[in-house]
């Protein structure tokens, strides 16, 4: 054997001794017992109160536990991320609003807090055997380094080591080696498979459930999409603005220059000249009509001003066909629903102008709690298709884009009905 393989072996098994995470293996299996009991008191708390609740006094004491489990399991993930390599996300808690009733329901339908409870109880006996693994592997080789001082002051005798009968001081030296050198090999390894155990009940029990991480995912989605539709609506009113503020008043300035040139050629005689500045005030005129319409459909001023009601009257005036409008929404909704909704009636009967060959339209617009409604009726021929059209389903993804939804019941012969339903926030 060279001195080089006497080296290696040695450097090989200290190796994991020298690494942090073998104690920090130790020191999360240690404080397991501590965690198994408070969280045993949590969960007997909890259902002692449950308990309880018949005759009113549990109610509070329900809500107190279930923070106390909630805290427990905080402490229980950090306490993973700390000494455990392991980073579990936190769940989404319960919404505890509203009457206490309806609270306390929703509390105990929490499967995060059943699943809190199940890694509570589990542990317990978990602790047990990661308590147990920890003692045994610790107590045993400093048992037998402990031999030596023993030895010396040992009775005439032999000494008994399970199967080993020691006679000599050699056979004890020989017998702490062999298992010092096994203990520096095996107890790096039942370190991990203890703490390995811990992390799997973890993993069981402390992560979201699949339905958990769906559902934050669903809000999440929901969020984020409100956003992008709201964003989308503020870029719009703010081309709006600009377009009113910049170029509109630009363009009525140049009208009203092209206005004083024509009079002062007027009284010249130039007549010629004074044609082409009346041409120029002409399409000046048309240009800022034009950009009246177009801000306009990007966003009209009056609804922010005064409402769907008076957007939507407006717009009814124009229609080429009469049009009764009855918008009752009380309180006013946020301006994206506003929008969107005015957007909608605003393209509906835009078709029914163009296609329905109807004599009347009807826009009746109400509120019900967070739930806005939007019929749009016409007396015209029917058969309105929005496989077949891209007005119909503009109307059906613009809806869509804040959770709502269309129906179309468009029949031969009419009459046709769209009905749009979204959410008030």
């Amino acid at each position: 054997m060279t001195a080089q393989s006497v080296i290696t072996i040695p450097a090989r098994l200290l190796r994991p001794w020298r690494t942090a995470a073998l104690w920090t293996a130790c020191a999360h299996v240690a404080v397991d017992g501590v965690v198994a009991v408070l969280g045993a008191l949590a969960v007997t708390w909890f259902a002692v109160a449950l308990v309880l609740v018949p005759i009113g006094l549990g109610i509070p004491l329900v809500i107190a536990a279930r923070w106390t489990l909630y805290g427990l399991a905080v402490f229980e993930r950090n306490r993973f991320a700390a000494t455990g390599g392991r980073e579990i996300p936190p769940p989404t808690p319960p919404d505890l609003s509203g009457p206490v009733m309806q609270a306390a329901r929703r509390l105990v339908n929490d499967r995060t807090l059943w699943r809190h409870i199940g890694y509570f109880v589990l542990l317990v006996p978990v602790s047990a055997v990661t308590l147990g693994g920890l003692l045994i592997a610790w107590s045993f080789p400093l048992a037998l380094l402990l031999m030596q001082v023993y030895w010396a002051r040992r009775p005439a005798g032999e000494i008994v080591v399970g199967p080993l009968a020691l006679g000599g001081i050699g056979g004890a030296i020989a017998v702490t080696v062999v298992t010092l050198t096994l203990g520096a090999v095996l107890i790096p390894r039942g370190m991990r498979l203890l703490l390995a155990l811990d992390v799997a009940l973890a993993d069981a029990l402390l992560l979201p459930s699949p339905h958990a991480v769906l559902t934050q995912r669903v809000e999440h989605l929901q969020r984020t999409r409100a956003a992008t539709v709201e964003a989308a609506e503020a870029e719009r009113r703010r081309i709006e603005r600009d377009l009113h503020d910049g170029a509109q008043q630009r363009l009525v300035a140049l009208s009203i220059m092209l206005g004083r040139i024509s009079a002062r050629l007027k009284k010249s005689g130039d007549l010629e000249t004074r044609a082409l500045a009346e041409e120029a005030k002409r399409n000046a005129n048309e240009a800022i009509t034009e950009l009246r319409n177009l801000t306009r459909g990007l966003h009209p001023p009056v609804l922010t001003d005064r409402g769907l009601d008076a957007a939507l009257s407006a717009v009814a005036a124009q229609c080429p066909i009469p049009v009764e409008v009855d918008v009752r929404v009380t309180p006013r909704p946020s301006i994206t629903v506003e929008s969107i909704t005015y957007f909608v009636v605003t393209e509906a009967l835009t078709n029914v102008a163009k296609h329905s060959r109807a004599e009347r339209a009807r826009v009746a617009i109400t509120r019900t709690g967070d739930r806005l409604t939007a019929t749009i009726t016409d007396d015209g021929v029917g058969g309105a298709d929005p496989a077949c059209g891209s007005g119909l389903r503009g109307l059906t993804d613009r809806v869509a884009g804040v959770d709502g939804r269309i129906r179309i019941a468009s029949p031969a012969g009419g009459p046709t009905v769209i009905e749009v339903e979204m959410a008030c926030e």
